[in-house]
């Protein structure tokens, strides 16, 4: 289900520093592509991972800015493009056999949610 894009707005939504797998987030993210918003905001709703929570909060904030904002109308918005990208990794210690450390990288991620109004035909 490709629909047309009008390449003049496009509204963003970013959340930084979140505290999960970049690596697991594009798994979300990837789903969600190309949806209309309603529609993916509905199935983000539904899914058990612990990206989608964070994606549903973001793409809320991007239809309510797109909506306040613009004067856009929400049924009209599709999903353009969701981003996971890398954060910066916090790194801990756990002790292990004969004395020796183990790190624990524990990733972060910043999110993206990219919506725009489709084209009407």
């Amino acid at each position: 289900m490709t629909e047309q894009v009008t390449g003049a707005i496009q509204i963003v939504a970013r959340r930084k520093y979140v505290r999960v797998s970049p690596r697991k987030a594009r798994r979300v993210a990837q789903l969600i592509k190309g949806k209309p918003a309603l529609q993916a905001l509905n199935m983000l709703l539904l899914m058990p991972q612990k990206p989608a929570r964070y994606y549903a909060k973001l793409l809320k904030q991007a239809i309510g800015n797109a909506v306040n904002d613009y004067e856009l109308d929400e049924e009209s918005l599709i999903v353009v493009n969701a981003l996971a990208d890398n954060g910066p990794m916090l790194k801990r210690y756990r002790p292990r056999a004969r004395g020796r450390v183990y790190m624990v990288r524990k990733r972060t991620a910043h999110l993206t949610v990219i919506v725009a109004p489709k084209e009407a035909e």
